[in-house]
């Protein structure tokens, strides 16, 4: 975050452009995520991985599904991975729905755009009905475990 701030703040001060303008305002957006991109990309390569017993600690509290945590799961083989990777994204998806629903819907509403407004309201509800269900049909304790 620091080197995005950092980027878009240099560009615009001692680059000389201007985010007001559409151009400079797309080559900010440009070069902000390639030198972003390049940093976090060469702090994960030039740094040390996690330790093992964090890994698999973390893998023992959260029980993701195995795809990408093979190594892992393997030196943990007393934990039940969670099978319902569908469910959880489905949630998640309906969660950013329900969300963005809402605060579009209420932004229309309070710009009087009432038609809109409401559409946007209602998809929100429709999403978080969704989650309603699932998580009615899966159980709620998922959610705590």
């Amino acid at each position: 975050m620091v080197v995005a701030f950092v980027t878009s703040v240099a560009l615009q001060t001692a680059g000389g452009m201007n985010s007001d303008q559409p151009v400079d305002f797309a080559w900010i957006m440009i070069i902000t995520v390639t030198v972003t991109t390049l940093s976090w990309l060469a702090v994960t390569y030039l740094t040390a991985p996690e330790p093992r017993e964090t890994l698999v600690s973390f893998y023992r509290l959260s029980r993701p599904s195995r795809l990408g945590w093979g190594r892992i799961a393997r030196l943990a083989p007393d934990v039940q991975a969670s099978g319902d990777g569908f469910a959880n994204l489905l949630d998640w998806v309906c969660g950013c729905v329900l969300i963005y629903g809402w605060l579009m819907g209420v932004g229309k509403l309070l710009l009087h755009e009432y038609a809109i407004g409401f559409v946007f309201v209602a998809i929100g509800l429709a999403a978080g009905a969704v989650i309603y269900w699932d998580l009615s049909r899966r159980g709620w304790q998922t959610v705590a475990e």
